[in-house]
């Protein structure tokens, strides 16, 4: 396998990882919206006690330990978020670094073409 074949197929898993990151970040930032709509649903709320689904049954909880929860929840998945962005950054950074090394080869290889041969 030559030089540039490694470099288009490293190409290749560099978009499709890129790809699947922002595929994860897309449902993670719906998850955040989510649990955020369900934190302001509790904000609304007259009552203090509040039931919070648990596998296959309702747990009674307090309202204040549910905004705590939730609010957990939603700084670890922005944790979460920032992490594939930085992950994002590196393979966007790396998929360009071989473009650019990908397009050289070709117009190289596009020169060596069409250069008449000698005799």
């Amino acid at each position: 396998m030559s030089v540039g074949q490694e470099d288009y197929i490293a190409f290749n898993q560099y978009n499709a990882q890129l790809t699947a990151l922002s595929r994860q970040k897309t449902q993670l930032k719906m998850v955040i919206d989510s649990v955020r709509n369900s934190l302001d649903e509790v904000e609304k709320s007259n009552t203090t006690d509040i039931y919070k689904n648990l596998g296959h049954i309702l747990i009674k909880t307090t309202k204040e330990k549910i905004k705590k929860d939730l609010s957990g929840e939603v700084e670890t998945l922005g944790i979460r978020v920032k992490t594939l962005e930085k992950q994002e950054e590196l393979v966007t950074k790396k998929l360009n670094e071989l473009k650019t090394k990908l397009e050289a080869e070709m117009k190289k290889s596009e020169k060596a073409t069409s250069e008449p041969k000698k005799k």
